[in-house]
Order: C-alpha cells, then structure tokens, then sequence
C-alpha cells in the first residue's frame, strides 16, 4: 500500500523518494552531526503531483519539512540520486539518464537596480 502524505492540497500517495545523507560541524567542532535530505515526489487524488523537500535527523529518523540546506557537493550527490528516479528528475525538468555535472562555483551576482 502507498504510503500517504498530508498536504495544503489534501492527502497525497508517495510516487518516489530520494534521500541524500550529509553531515555538518557539531556545536564542539570536533564530531560530526548526521542527517538526511529527502525530496519526495507526491500525487493528490486529483492527479497533481508535488514535490517535497524535508529532512531528518540520525537521532530519530523521522521525516520533518524544511528549511533544506544543501552544499553544492549534495546537490551533486543528490542530482545523482535523481537519475535512478525517472519520475522525480522530470518533475525537476531534468533528463534521469544525463550525467550530473559538477558546477563550476562560479555565482551569478544581481546589481541592484539604479534608482
């Protein structure tokens, strides 16, 4: 049975998941603190599909909503994960069998409007 998710938009069947394991500093700066990203491909009854950013932490597992922080280096990760899940990369608009590429680093700045 499909696991249902509640929504703004009412109850929603899980299509797909991707879940990216990361780390961070601990609060001492010597452990290291474990936690998941998942994006989560959701259909309403309705037939309109969502997608869902959360997260969760090592201690306890559960699925909790964002904010979802990503490094770059995740989202390469995660770009990986999506070409094994041909739903969830289209929803993204992303080709599932292209390679992900590493971005460049290079930032694109807005200048603030002149007046």
């Amino acid at each position: 049975m499909a696991t249902k998710k509640a929504t703004p938009w009412g109850k929603a069947v899980l299509v797909d998941e991707v879940a990216v394991r990361q780390q961070a500093p601990g609060l001492d700066g010597q452990s290291r603190r474990a936690f998941s990203t998942h994006v989560q491909l959701l259909e309403t009854e309705s037939g309109e599909r969502l997608v869902r950013l959360a997260y969760s932490t090592a201690e306890n597992g559960f699925v909790r909503r964002g904010p979802v922080t990503l490094q770059v280096d995740d989202l390469v990760k995660l770009l990986e994960e999506l070409a094994g899940h041909p739903e969830l990369a289209a929803a993204f608009g992303l080709d599932a069998g292209a390679k992900p590429r590493r971005p460049s680093g290079r930032v694109l700045r807005r200048r603030a409007s002149p007046g």
